[in-house]
């Protein structure tokens, strides 16, 4: 096999590919479940007494027994633009010649109801992996918000130190867009978890008066909502595909965050699993957060690629329908690989509060300047006051002293800096919202 994406490569499928995933977005996992859909339709035909029962029960019988070789179906699926006429024959191939079953097989149907249903069960399997996998980085983020709320660190506006704030907030902050993404995936499960079933127009002419009973007892059997028809009408694929770029653009956010803090001079964090370099021995690459970044870059760009999958021509597309196929499998991987490295990441990521507490420091103190101000307003008119830390912030920066001396010497009254870090940290409504994400946290994730 040609291998072109990094996904499928073996060289580098440990770093930007993920097993688990893997499983449901192969060839044979899609065989296997255009299969499944093949069978159970025969069967909710034959329920529904649109054809003869024995027949429903020996494709299914086959169906479920049959494993074709990608391979044998490739030359079929070039031809006819989709795998499913070369399933079909092998399928009617492997049931009895003489019980005259085979021609039951695929009754009414056509090829996109058997993908698109087929694609609708393997995305199920995978959302149950994005749950289980968002859910974990949830409960570990709001343990380590939890431990960190009185930890204080230099909050940072346009990449410039800006005020102190408590960590557990900034984390807090990770932590929430993860919470509306798995509060939205279940919005959106009743739209995208559907048959497909429509024939060859939509309007399952060839099924007559057994077509709306069918559909339902199709859509029974697989446990997903009745569809029906949606061959052109594509945007519950693509509200999915969106979220799929807001999830991972979530991740992308916090890896940039930690790129930023375990920087050399920064030194905020770190992670003990960071990679090596081969010439330079005393690197600690923060490789998990480079790959979550670029997965969510990567995410980012096709989402758009999605959005152009909608325009179909008249009632079936086929340029449109193998857009999605290149598209929507690569985000699905993107985004289990961005979550992989996001819990691996916390697995190893190490706080150092000691340099927190070094950072905001630096340039004497100016970092406390807006929360001087509104202490020195206590005493007098709040104008005089930001006037006094103006003066101050700028011999702060140009001399050796701290900012609090030059405010003492300017107004005559000194600041506490311990007193103004614990009411920092204690702000009601700073500790009010920290409190609300938290428990979110709990409510989501709990069993």
């Amino acid at each position: 096999m040609i291998q072109v994406s990094p996904f499928d490569s073996v060289l580098y499928g440990a770093l930007l590919s993920d097993s688990e995933a893997g499983v449901w977005l192969n060839d044979q996992a899609k065989l296997k479940a255009m299969l499944r859909v093949e069978g159970e339709l025969a069967q909710a035909q034959a329920e529904a007494g649109l054809i003869p029962a024995d027949a429903g029960a020996a494709i299914a019988t086959a169906a479920a027994s049959l494993t074709p070789d990608a391979a044998s179906l490739a030359d079929g699926t070039a031809s006819a633009g989709v795998p499913i006429p070369a399933l079909v024959k092998a399928l009617k191939d492997a049931l009895p010649a003489d019980q005259d079953q085979a021609r039951w097989v695929h009754f009414g149907a056509t090829s996109q109801d058997i993908v698109d249903t087929a694609l609708i069960l393997n995305c199920r399997e995978l959302i149950t992996l994005f749950e289980s996998r968002i859910k974990a980085m949830i409960t570990a983020l709001a343990d380590l918000a939890e431990q960190h709320r009185d930890t204080l660190i230099a909050g940072r506006t346009r990449t410039q130190q800006a005020v102190p704030m408590s960590f557990g907030f900034k984390i807090a902050q990770w932590l929430s867009p993860l919470l509306r993404q798995l509060e939205q995936l279940q919005e959106l499960k009743p739209r995208l978890l559907k048959t497909q079933l429509g024939g060859a127009v939509g309007t399952l002419a060839a099924m007559g008066d057994k077509a709306d009973l069918t559909g339902q007892i199709l859509a029974r059997r697989l446990n997903l909502a009745c569809g029906n028809n949606w061959h052109t009408q594509r945007d519950s694929l693509v509200e999915f595909s969106s979220w799929l770029s807001l999830t991972s653009g979530a991740l992308g956010k916090v890896a940039q965050d930690w790129l930023l803090m375990s920087q050399t001079e920064v030194g905020e964090i770190r992670f003990s699993n960071g990679g090596g370099s081969s010439t330079m021995p005393q690197k600690c690459n923060p490789v998990n957060a480079e790959i979550i970044l670029a997965m969510a870059r990567h995410n980012a760009g096709l989402v758009g690629q999605m959005h152009q999958a909608m325009l179909h021509e008249h009632e079936r597309s086929g340029s449109s329908w193998a857009q999605e196929w290149l598209v929507l499998p690569q985000q699905l991987m993107a985004t289990a690989v961005a979550l992989k490295h996001g819990l691996e990441a916390l697995q190893y990521i190490e706080i150092n509060t000691d340099r927190m507490l070094q950072n905001l420091g630096a340039f004497n103190g100016v970092i406390y300047a807006e929360a001087a101000t509104f202490e020195l307003a206590r005493s007098m008119p709040r104008d005089q006051a930001a006037g006094i830390l103006k003066q101050a912030c700028a011999q702060a920066i140009q001399g050796p002293q701290h900012l609090f001396d030059i405010v003492a010497q300017l107004s005559g009254i000194q600041l506490d800096i311990n007193q103004m870090q614990q009411r920092l940290l204690t702000d009601g409504a700073t500790t009010a919202w920290l409190d609300a994400v938290l428990q979110r946290a709990r409510t989501l994730t709990q069993p």
